[in-house]
């Protein structure tokens, strides 16, 4: 195994196995572990429900912020029904992307695209969008 494929596993293994399967399981404060305490977190809707759609490109700042956003829609999400799949992660171990997908209960998924930077082994700059 090259570094270069170490690097990718462990921005899927944050992304996926952390933060994403901890969100899909209603587990705000296990999801928070993939970041950094001081991580920057930019979010763009991607799934819109409930009232957010993506006009709104929420910006947080602590992993503490993010917990407490999380706990407050994981609710949501889980009435929604839809889970998150992380599809392709590229990484050098300080930057990295990845395409990923939110996939509702019919199958219907809606694609996005993210960038990220690390910090001793955690997730520190966090930017999502829609991909289309």
């Amino acid at each position: 195994m090259t570094s270069e494929d170490s690097a990718r596993d462990e921005l899927y293994r944050l992304l996926q196995t952390i933060y994403f399967d901890a969100i899909d399981q209603g587990d705000a404060a296990a999801a928070v572990d993939a970041f950094d305490e001081d991580v920057e977190w930019v979010h763009t809707q991607v799934w819109e429900h409930d009232g957010h759609d993506r006009s709104k490109t929420d910006t947080l700042r602590g992993r503490e912020s993010v917990r407490e956003f999380l706990a407050a829609r994981i609710s949501e999400m889980q009435v929604e029904g839809i889970q998150h799949r992380v599809r392709e992660a590229i990484s050098d171990g300080r930057v990295g992307a990845f395409r990923a997908e939110v996939v509702g209960p019919t199958g219907t998924s809606m694609p996005f695209l993210g960038w990220v930077e690390l910090t001793d082994g955690k997730i520190s700059t966090y930017i999502v969008t829609p991909e289309r």
